[in-house]
């Protein structure tokens, strides 16, 4: 019993750090949340439509590996539009950079990022990559000033953005809905 209690003491606290300043630390949203909430958002609309921008992987300067904190929210995300209502839904990886280095250096590096977060998303969560396009934009549309260390951390990212035909996953939730 001692043992469980103190197994419990260790794992909550890290836990609780890794909800609290990871990168859905801010909006509390998990991918699938975001996405249900543009579901539903978006219910009354017909054919194939942007949902936006699910989720955000940032980088380290130089870097096109993903740091395995985004894993979990990956794996959610890839499972959720591998079910059966999201099946026609694709996804466009857009990779952009800070402003330190070339423009060519930065629009070829914001590429690779896309590309190696392509490659993850179909080797280690199993996506057709025929449902994923991946774009390099460089240093174009800055989230932030790239002033400060910080700064130029959030422009350095892989946005993940969801199109598709909701009418699907809008049917399912409905059912759902009447279930309860």
């Amino acid at each position: 019993m001692k043992k469980f209690f103190r197994i419990t003491f260790c794992i909550v606290p890290i836990l609780f750090l890794f909800i609290n300043t990871g990168p859905f630390a801010k909006t509390k949203t998990t991918p699938f949340g975001l996405l249900k909430e543009k579901e539903i958002m978006h219910k009354d609309s017909k054919g194939a439509i942007s949902l936006g921008k699910i989720m955000t992987v940032n980088y380290s300067q130089n870097t096109i590996e993903v740091d395995t904190i985004y894993y979990p929210l990956l794996l959610e995300l890839t499972d959720v539009l591998k079910t059966p209502s999201r099946k026609n839904y694709y996804v466009i990886l857009k990779g952009y950079t800070d402003s330190s280095g070339s423009p060519e250096s930065n629009l070829r590096l914001s590429k690779e990022r896309a590309e190696f977060l392509k490659t993850l998303m179909v080797e280690k969560y199993y996506m057709k990559p025929e449902r994923i396009k991946a774009k390099g934009f460089g240093i174009a549309d800055p989230v932030t000033s790239d002033k400060t260390p910080e700064g130029r951390r959030l422009n350095r990212r892989v946005e993940i953005h969801i199109y598709g035909d909701i009418s699907e996953a809008v049917k399912f939730s409905e059912k759902l809905e009447g279930i309860k």
